[in-house]
């Protein structure tokens, strides 16, 4: 009993997790608790590591989309006392083309009847999955879009912020462009669109908000609000930010405007083209 009580005292600052959530939901380089790391087949037997389905993104053109990954392989691991690192091979199960790796460590803690884990990497690397509206706002920035992302997930306020603030002003023009691009589609007065390329020529992202503060569409307005002129706000505010909890936010909520104009953007396009379809349609049929 002092034995088992002196192992729940050593693990108590360890997160648990299922042994699914961290290999699918948690970065690399944390030892967890895990409560389905091995199955025994006998009370006496030592527990073999368990595989469990993972449900991962998979960007392939036929998945585009978060399905089941499934490891289709045959060795058993068997879990001791002494740490044992092994590769899991995974492969989404819907096209069957996408493969994901794990590295990882584990080791089954016979007093406590429990096991620990912790993954050492993983390819394609650990990082949030973005949608395709995000990927085109942001073109030759996506890679530091992904690196603001990762530092957000770990909790570094201060490295987001930095990360997507740097996005912002070095998309300014190709996020006036798309905007523009939106704007020809709908037949949108010239004098707004003249207002846009003005605004791509300011070297500071604040002056060209402010010169096209009313000349955002109605489909791109968050909350009632100029999507550019909250970015703006968020970034300002930043600039004086003293605690890590506070950059994160502002990191967080930076990242939320700039991928919900990305996904209007690209909505509000593809229903333009809906549309012209529909009444090319009706007039080349017309009698």
């Amino acid at each position: 009993m002092a034995e088992l009580a002196k192992a729940r005292r050593n693990s108590a600052n360890i997160q648990t997790l299922k042994f699914e959530d961290l290999l699918g939901k948690y970065p690399p380089g944390e030892i967890h608790l895990i409560t389905n790391l091995g199955i025994a087949r006998s009370p006496t037997s030592l527990p073999i590591l368990t595989k469990p389905r993972l449900k991962l993104h998979c960007p392939e053109r036929f998945c585009n989309g978060v399905r089941y990954f499934d490891s289709y392989q045959t060795q058993k691991v068997i879990l001791t006392e002494k740490w044992t690192r092994a590769f899991l091979h995974y492969s989404c199960s819907n096209c069957r083309s996408r493969s994901k790796i794990f590295a990882i460590m584990a080791r089954w803690n016979t007093v406590a009847d429990e096991g620990e884990a912790a993954k050492l990497g993983e390819w394609p690397p650990f990082g949030p999955q973005v949608s395709l509206g995000i990927i085109s706002m942001l073109g030759k920035n996506k890679d530091m879009f992904l690196l603001g992302r990762r530092a957000e997930i770990q909790g570094l306020g201060i490295g987001a912020l930095a990360y997507y603030r740097r996005v912002v002003e070095n998309q300014k023009d190709h996020i006036i462009n798309e905007i523009i691009k939106l704007m020809r589609r709908t037949n949108s007065p010239e004098t707004q669109i003249e207002k846009l390329k003005s605004a791509k020529k300011e070297k500071h992202f604040k002056n060209a908000v402010e010169l096209i503060s009313d000349t955002i569409p109605k489909a791109l307005l968050i909350n009632d609000y100029n999507p550019l002129a909250l970015l703006e706000q968020a970034m300002t505010k930043g600039l004086y930010v003293q605690k890590d909890s506070d950059a994160l936010k502002l990191a967080t909520a930076i990242r939320k405007i700039l991928t919900e104009l990305a996904e209007r953007v690209v909505r509000a396009l593809e229903d333009q083209a809906d549309l012209d379809e529909a009444v090319n349609y009706i007039l080349q049929h017309d009698g």
